[in-house]
């Protein structure tokens, strides 16, 4: 369990780096960033490595890779605090699961923008 939190704290932590390092806008002029690790993957790949032998093992992986991309968001979405407050790591897991199953050639990236676009009306705005 530690192991876990110090991998998901480095995770978030060169992940958040990476996108403080780019300049102030979050993609290039044509809308294109940059994604790394589990994002690359595809839909596909996604749902294979949660069915497989390991299913536990990677379906940890990939929800701390999400858990990291809906950190780096909140940190640079202006008036976000959480963009996903209502959902636990289970219930993210699960909107992978079902937009996967209906798109299985996108990438894991596209899933998880298709969630903050979806649910971005209903963000806890502020801390308190």
């Amino acid at each position: 369990m530690i192991f876990r939190r110090i991998v998901l704290g480095t995770t978030a932590f060169f992940l958040l780096s990476a996108l403080v390092m780019n300049e102030a806008s979050s993609a290039d002029a044509n809308k294109r960033f940059s994604v790394r690790g589990l994002g690359t993957n595809t839909c596909s790949k996604y749902l294979e490595d949660r069915n497989g032998s390991d299913a536990k093992e990677m379906s940890d992986r990939y929800a701390d890779w999400f858990m990291g991309f809906l950190t780096a968001y909140n940190w640079l979405k202006a008036d976000t605090y959480d963009i996903s407050a209502q959902y636990k790591t289970t219930g993210l897991l699960r909107y992978l699961d079902l937009q996967c199953g209906r798109s299985p050639k996108s990438k894991i990236i596209d899933a998880a923008t298709s969630l903050v676009n979806a649910i971005y009306g209903k963000r806890q705005k502020t801390g308190s």
